[in-house]
């Protein structure tokens, strides 16, 4: 999503695309040429291009996020009913997949201070009826997996990973992340770490036998031509989409080492705000990959008003837990999760994208620092 209206845009996604536009240009009209417009080449070159990147054995183009989740815990063929614990903050989409699998979201509170649930907090709610845990890496930090995996592993339960905001997220090893459990998902919305020009999503992993069925479920579980063994849906990828990607992915790395200086500046300039008690940074983990850059404050009302005076782009992620909406009530309820509330009723996400320019960043600091003084 662009903001070009601000002063200082939340994102602006032309002056990221700019410098390959004659790229993107010839990928589209190579697509023209061949006239293959759902998977076929262009995919399967991109599934190549992107299992490299990651580190994975194999990887199967879908056609968004929340598809790419959904066609893995189909594919994951988990009993009916199961329950998977995960994070009450995120996007709607990493609950609603496991919902529409047929399995029920039981959310696990956030730490005092943090984004994601402690492994320990997983350990606690695990029960009979649990079959596995969804890790969201939320914001683009690499949520630590180690004790996650082996819960799952010592309990007999699966693992997903939700990558959707941590592309070019690095494990403590320097492996990217989704690869601890049985799959990792992507999305590739426009304003992800690395955004298609429209949608598209992409599930990876270490087994290509698990791939492979997911690449059946997102063309309505075809086994061959007019031979259907199981219910999937139509979770494709665009052509013209994978010839985008194929064209952005290489930049990536240096858009997340962007990223990374953009927050390493708010982290130091903001340090003296924290120690004063008037917001919470972000954890600085190695190998975070910051889609968003999300400080906690109990002055947020004060905040916004002051960046939108300013015609500072920012945003509220998220404005209620998922334990909360309405549309996941048929998930196991939790009638009150504090600090995921807490932090609901506090975070704030100021610019942090790679084509912020340093002026427009300091703008930022200079706001900030003004209306939280310490």
């Amino acid at each position: 999503m662009s903001d070009t209206t601000s002063s200082v845009p939340f994102v602006d996604l032309k002056r990221l695309q700019a410098p390959l536009r004659a790229d993107l240009e010839a990928a589209f009209s190579r697509v023209l040429d061949h006239g293959i417009y759902v998977l076929g080449p262009e995919v399967q070159a991109f599934e190549q291009q992107l299992s490299g990147y990651l580190g994975a054995a194999d990887t199967a183009g879908v056609s968004c996020g929340t598809d790419a989740l959904l066609a893995a815990f189909l594919a994951l063929g988990l009993p009916a009913g199961g329950e998977i614990l995960m994070t009450p903050l995120s996007f709607i989409a990493s609950a609603s997949s496991v919902l529409r699998a047929g399995l029920r979201p039981v959310f696990v509170d956030l730490p005092d201070i943090g984004f994601h649930p402690s492994p320990q907090a997983f350990e606690d709610a695990w029960t009979p009826a649990t079959v596995g845990v969804l890790a969201v890496h939320l914001f683009g930090e690499p949520v630590p997996m180690a004790d996650v995996a082996a819960l799952c592993a010592r309990r007999g339960g699966v693992l997903v990973e939700d990558c959707a905001q941590a592309i070019g997220a690095r494990t403590p090893s320097g492996a990217s992340v989704g690869l601890a459990g049985a799959a990792g998902t992507l999305s590739f919305f426009p304003a992800k770490n690395l955004g298609a020009l429209g949608d598209g999503g992409a599930v990876f992993g270490s087994d290509p036998a698990l791939i492979a069925h997911v690449r059946r479920i997102r063309q309505h579980g075809r086994r061959a031509r007019d031979a259907y063994d199981e219910l999937g849906g139509n979770f494709r990828l665009d052509a013209l989409q994978a010839a985008m990607l194929r064209v952005l992915l290489p930049a990536l790395d240096d858009w997340t080492q962007a990223r990374a200086a953009n927050a390493a500046s708010y982290l130091a300039a903001f340090a003296p705000l924290e120690r004063a008690g008037q917001l919470q940074l972000p954890q600085p983990l190695a190998g975070h990959a910051w889609n968003q850059f999300c400080i906690r404050t109990p002055h947020r009302a004060n905040l916004v008003e002051a960046l939108t005076a300013a015609g500072i782009g920012h945003a509220v992620y998220y404005t209620r837990a998922l334990h909360q909406q309405a549309a996941l009530a048929a998930a196991v309820p939790a009638e009150h999760l504090p600090n995921a509330e807490r932090c609901c009723a506090e975070v704030l996400a100021i610019p942090v994208y790679p084509g912020l320019t340093e002026a427009e960043r300091n703008r930022v600091i200079e706001v900030v620092t003004q209306t939280l003084p310490c």
